[in-house]
């Protein structure tokens, strides 16, 4: 008898509910479970990463370019690129990978790299090829007019990149103008070689 009084009060089995009662994942206060809230903090850290990802591989390629084509071509003393020239280039092909690949990312995470790959993927690396190409062809092998082609085909995959990047995300496409503007800076300096 104890028994059957207990299980009516819900002692032993669970409680019956009525199907209007209210869940245990119902929002709290705030609007948002815990469990949402992991879910979220999960998502913003795979985010991150991506993103440092990203932008460490973009600017240590760079770095890496500038890094095996020495300080400058020794071919020709009087045209030869002053210590201070190599370090502006440096410097600056850096940072502009590193908001190119920062740019590069915000259309990723929209999905724009795989919707429009034509327009955002493919100037992108073009871009990135190019930049790496150079101190090998301007610093090392002083190639001028090579050097003067890889500024072009950077110039050309940033204004792509502009425009592909700017139908997915403005703000990326803004970010990439600068790159389009370091690309024309650095063939006025590519000129000055040759």
């Amino acid at each position: 008898m104890e028994a059957t009084a207990a299980q009516d009060q819900g002692l032993t089995r669970r409680p019956v509910r009525d199907v209007d009662a209210t869940s245990a994942r119902t929002p709290t206060s705030g609007g948002v479970t815990s469990r949402d809230q992991k879910r979220k903090l999960g998502r913003a850290r795979r985010g991150f990463r991506s993103l440092a990802v990203a932008v460490t591989f973009s600017a240590a390629l760079t770095a890496v370019a500038f890094y095996l084509s020495g300080p400058g071509s020794s071919a020709d003393e009087a045209r030869a690129p002053s210590a201070a020239m190599v370090a502006i280039a440096r410097a600056g092909s850096v940072a502009a990978e590193a908001v190119m690949a920062l740019a590069a990312w915000m259309v990723w995470a929209e999905g724009g790299l795989h919707r429009m790959p034509g327009a955002t993927l493919a100037p992108f690396a073009a871009q990135l090829l190019a930049a790496a190409a150079w101190p090998a062809l301007a610093l090392r092998l002083g190639a001028g007019w090579a050097g003067m082609a890889c500024c072009a085909a950077m110039a050309a995959g940033a204004t792509a990149c502009v425009r592909g990047f700017g139908r997915v995300n403005p703000v990326a496409g803004d970010l990439a103008m600068p790159c389009a503007a370091w690309a024309v800076l650095l063939a006025v300096m590519n000129y000055r070689m040759l």
